[in-house]
């Protein structure tokens, strides 16, 4: 029987987001890595790499968000923003302190930005 209503459009959504997500990282990681001096194959398979794995998390993430309070899914949006940040400004050629502090300092701004509207939502 065919899906219809919300639950259909739910059910787009909870896929096409995070494989649009992980296909963006992946593909600005793979720019960032052959701006800095990986080699051909090194940065196709680095960018194929932060793809799936931000996918998988990406997907992961929201198939599960109904069974988390709302400070642990906050958190958990928050810390796969901060890393990938993180990650990401280090594959710029940053220091790992400094793509450690940025990677907090997003992680932080993107949980409590999540909190605010997760809350909002559900009170």
């Amino acid at each position: 029987m065919p899906r219809t209503g919300r639950e259909g459009r739910a059910g787009h959504w909870t896929r096409n987001v995070p494989v649009a997500g992980g296909i963006v990282l992946g593909l600005y990681a793979t720019y960032l890595a052959s701006q800095n001096g990986f080699s051909t194959l090194g940065y196709w398979m680095l960018g194929l790499a932060v793809a799936v794995v931000s996918m998988g998390l990406g997907y992961v993430l929201i198939r599960q968000r109904h069974r988390m309070t709302t400070e642990v899914r906050s958190a958990a949006y928050g810390a796969l923003f901060g890393c990938s940040m993180g990650f990401l400004y280090s594959l710029g050629g940053g220091t790992a302190l400094r793509a450690s502090e940025i990677g907090l300092l997003l992680g932080l701004g993107m949980g409590l930005a999540s909190y605010y509207v997760f809350y909002w939502h559900e009170h």
